[in-house]
């Protein structure tokens, strides 16, 4: 039985087939499997609680459970299936939306298809290389993250008469100011304010919200992703580097297996001629 729990392209027919399952788990028009889906759905997450068990029990140590976790990606499948596991309430309780907020618990078990990264070619290199990359930019993250606050603090003080819509509280200018910073309804805000201030105020606005929208969206964002893009090129350039070595050491190899069919070749010409000297 172990072999299934190690067999890796099984794993992954597994997680693929049970999130279409889930996929298909969201039409209404199949209502009338969805009986089938919950009970498919119960069988896989038992299958992958059951893999993951098995491969702590069989990881080499005293404390198994703690090694097991050094893994990211052991990580990644344990809690992926964690998260899963309200799933099997349907074994119990058959309406399981009988409990409010239930079915949001269930919807969690989605998280088993992070579980198909493992499996994409140079997949764990790429998402390490993303990781790094996050971890390059936190700091500016942070920092845009502070700004917005201090914005929208601001904003409400100033705009929250005239665009309540927009500026009733610091929460929802957080997600105004976010949402000027990508581009996004600039124009409905701006007008809003417009329609319930004086002239002179809609001027100040405008000059107010292109400010906001120069350095947040152009110096902010796209520093963001403009380091982001940086770490990830930087990751396909190692790639090219590994490449370049791996066909150096091909090329050695086969230098030395060209000297080696050359020298066999002499030594077979040498006693051919040997054997027609004395014949």
């Amino acid at each position: 039985m172990k072999k299934y729990f190690y067999n890796e392209k099984l794993i992954l027919a597994f997680i693929l087939i049970n999130v279409s399952i889930i996929y298909l788990h969201t039409f209404s028009s199949l209502s009338k499997f969805y009986h089938l889906f919950d009970t498919l759905d119960v069988i896989f997450t038992l299958f992958f609680s059951v893999e993951i068990a098995t491969k702590i029990n069989d990881t080499p140590a005293k404390q198994k459970f703690k090694v097991y976790l050094k893994d990211n990606w052991n990580k990644i499948d344990f809690f992926s299936i964690i998260l899963a596991l309200p799933s099997l309430g349907i074994l119990f309780v058959p309406d399981l939306e009988i409990f409010a907020g239930f079915t949001a618990l269930r919807s969690l078990r989605v998280f088993k298809f992070l579980r198909i990264i493992e499996y994409i070619p140079q997949g764990k290199e790429i998402s390490k290389q993303m990781f790094k990359a996050f971890r390059s930019i936190s700091f500016i993250i942070f920092a845009f993250a502070i700004y917005s606050t201090i914005i929208s603090l601001i904003s409400v003080s100033l705009f929250k008469s005239s665009a309540p819509t927009y500026f009733q509280n610091a929460f929802d200018a957080f997600f105004t100011i976010f949402k000027i910073f990508s581009g996004d309804g600039f124009s409905d805000v701006v007008g809003e304010i417009e329609q319930n201030s004086p002239g002179g105020f809609v001027y100040f606005t405008k000059i107010y919200f292109v400010i906001i929208v120069f350095t947040g969206s152009i110096l902010g964002l796209s520093l963001i992703n403009s380091i982001f893009i940086d770490q990830m090129t930087g990751f396909e350039e190692q790639i090219e580097e590994s490449e370049k070595e791996l066909l150096k050491e091909l090329r050695k190899e086969i230098d030395v297996i060209k000297k080696q069919n050359e020298e066999l070749i002499k030594e077979t010409q040498k006693i051919l001629a040997d054997k027609h000297s004395k014949d």
